[in-house]
């Protein structure tokens, strides 16, 4: 932080106090980053095609098949995680109960280089993976 610096207590202190709530603004800042849905990790996905198939491979452990949503578009696969939490705090003395709930969605869109049909799409969820599989017909143009 600024004040460390030895220049910083050679200003006036309307300076000092100016800088100081600018590293406070950003200190505050960064330790929150991490808990925004927008800096959550996505998760791991592995991509093949083989035998006439695509599939995808993706890495979910501790995620119940409940929590997963999968909707198709055009050309692309979009897997969602839905966490909620729910915390509940009873006050006896008090006399009161506190509830808490918390929400994240982590997606990813997956791409497919073909068209396909939903009823084509196979997806299943074991272990902490989940695998979804589509077959193409795609032909390779010999070139002359």
């Amino acid at each position: 932080m600024s004040e460390n610096h030895p220049w910083f207590q050679k200003l006036p202190q309307g300076y000092q106090d100016f800088l100081q709530s600018i590293d406070d603004f950003f200190q505050q800042t960064y330790s929150s980053l991490p808990d925004h849905s927008l800096f959550q990790p996505t998760f791991p996905v592995y991509i093949s095609e083989e035998n006439q198939q695509w599939r995808a491979d993706v890495e979910l452990p501790g995620v119940k098949k409940s929590q997963i949503k999968l909707d198709i578009y055009n050309q692309s696969i979009r897997i969602q995680v839905i966490e909620q939490e729910q915390t509940v705090i009873n006050d006896e003395q008090a006399g009161r109960t506190e509830q808490y709930a918390a929400k994240s969605v982590r997606e990813r869109i997956l791409y497919v280089p073909f068209t396909f049909h939903e009823k084509d799409v196979k997806a299943s969820y074991t272990n902490g993976l989940l695998t979804i599989q589509i077959p193409h017909n795609r032909k390779q143009i010999t070139i002359e």
